[in-house]
């Protein structure tokens, strides 16, 4: 086995070596790729994955065959194993799929593991998200899932989109697996006068959940017999170049836990190179979301203002303040800034980009944090060196004080972490170089250090990169390796 693995990584350098000669064309966009091909048949072939020492060996194979009026049968497998795979040969994770796609309306048919955006992604594990801006207001999707998981979650997913008639179209999809849970979506979208558009939609999903038993006498997770979840929701995106607006609402019904709704609204303000947004997303106690998750009561609001400039010039500013519940005080806040400086390919050397950050968390007045980090990239002929601190620290309330939702430094603070961070990168013909290393300093602890270096050469047929990396507290030197090839050919 050792010598198929060690066989694998020399081809896929003997086949990137001769790809060499045409790099130079290929860093270069090629305008025919931009044109729908002629050739009514053709196939593509990907293989790519990774091996971690003392981690995973992953792989994942995807053939397409491409065949008239926009048609094409996609088939893929990916398997993931402990490394290295010889040592555990029956551990291991193992899933494969197939696809059917129309590409003109984006209809597809799909069985196996998938991945979903839309809808259903905005109104489950909420609090891990973003603030619901208009821009992730995005239409209900999914495709297949380019990672393992247990079979058993394998599901049938359709998606049927008409022609465009006239200014309207509309799509229906629905998903269901072996346990008969089932999930329909459907909406309707119209172009409008004066460059606008808007979008409707609708989902309801009926999911069965295992009992749940009780692991222990006065367990925080008390027995649950077996029950049904009923999941509804609804959505509206109106679009235009100075005013936005999008909203989703959703309800949910679980047995023997109750009914609640989330609900979130944003609006986009925009003239010329500006725009202002503003967002605002709540949800109740009793939520579930589709997966069956309680991500618990809360209350959020954000602002948002950007400006676009010459040369790829970009300011944003935003703010995002959440509480327990609606009428609660605001307990826990983010803010960030990035600037990215115009582009001077003349100067020598250039500030790319720069970010600020601070958060704070105060839903515990026992111990509240706070979170400061600074970030910057520069530019230094073909070198690209980036650096980064993140500071953070706790202080504690008494019954009655005011809490304010953001930093303070009046207020006496304790010591937790520093991070440094830095990194430097470039180009050096086909190879892309890039060292790392950063430290950890933790109040009471050891000072912590890692460092990494690694390497990546691209060409027409794929890719391959090597990567080493040092731990200061164990002293070892870990590697490793990842890969890419692909092919596609049409008749």
């Amino acid at each position: 086995m050792k010598i198929l693995v060690l066989s694998k990584i020399i081809f896929i350098t003997v086949l990137l070596g001769a790809a060499s000669p045409v790099l130079q064309a290929e860093a270069q966009p090629d305008k025919a790729e931009n044109k729908p091909n002629s050739k009514p048949f053709g196939f593509s072939v990907l293989e790519s994955g990774s091996w971690v020492e003392d981690g995973n060996f992953s792989n994942r194979l995807d053939t397409r065959l491409y065949a008239p009026w926009g048609i094409s049968l996609r088939g893929q497998l990916v398997d993931k194993r402990p490394a290295p795979p010889w040592e555990n040969p029956d551990e291991g994770l193992t899933a494969w799929g197939t696809a059917l796609y129309h590409k003109s309306t984006g209809s597809r048919l799909i069985y196996g593991l998938i991945e979903t955006q839309g809808l259903l992604n905005r109104t489950r594990n909420i609090w891990t998200r973003s603030a619901p801006w208009f821009e992730t207001h995005s239409v209900s999707n999914a495709d297949l899932k380019n990672s393992t998981g247990d079979m058993e979650t394998a599901v049938v997913y359709m998606d049927l989109l008409t022609p465009a008639i006239g200014p309207f179209n509309a799509y229906f999809s629905t998903q269901f697996d072996k346990k008969s849970n089932t999930v329909f979506t459907a909406g309707a979208a119209a172009r409008l006068p004066f460059n606008s558009s808007l979008r409707l939609e609708a989902l309801s999903s009926e999911r069965w959940f295992e009992e749940r038993k009780m692991e222990a006498w006065f367990s925080d997770n008390p027995y649950l017999p077996e029950r049904k979840l009923n999941f509804h929701a609804f959505s509206a995106v109106f679009s235009n170049p100075y005013f936005s607006f999008a909203g989703d609402f959703a309800y949910s019904e679980i047995f023997a836990w109750g009914m609640d709704i989330y609900a979130n609204a944003s609006l986009r303000f925009g003239a010329g190179p500006w725009r202002f947004s503003l967002a605002s997303d709540g949800a109740g106690s009793r939520f579930s979301g589709f997966d069956g998750s309680v991500p618990g009561a809360g209350f959020r609001s954000a602002a948002k203002f950007e400006w676009e400039g010459n040369r790829n010039m970009l300011f944003r500013l935003s703010s995002v303040l959440r509480s327990g519940a609606w009428q609660a005080p605001f307990d826990h806040s983010a803010t960030k800034l990035y600037f990215r400086f115009p582009l001077d390919k003349s100067s020598l050397f250039r500030v790319n980009r720069v970010s600020l950050a601070m958060e704070r968390d105060a839903r515990s007045w026992e111990r509240i944090t706070d979170d400061f980090s600074l970030a910057a990239v520069f530019g230094a002929g073909p070198f690209r060196p980036s650096f980064g601190v993140t500071f953070s620290r706790h202080s504690v309330a008494n019954v009655g004080d005011t809490i304010y939702p953001y930093p303070t430094f009046s207020a006496a603070s304790e010591f937790d972490t520093l991070k440094l961070s830095a990194a430097l990168s470039c180009m050096i013909f086909f190879v892309s170089l890039k060292g790392a290393v950063s430290c950890d300093i933790v109040d009471g602890k050891e000072t912590a250090s890692a460092s990494s270096v690694s390497a990546s050469v691209s060409g027409k047929l794929g890719r391959l990169g090597l990567k080493l990396s040092g731990d200061s507290k164990t002293g070892k030197l870990s590697y490793s390796v990842t890969w890419k090839i692909q092919k596609t050919s049409f008749d």
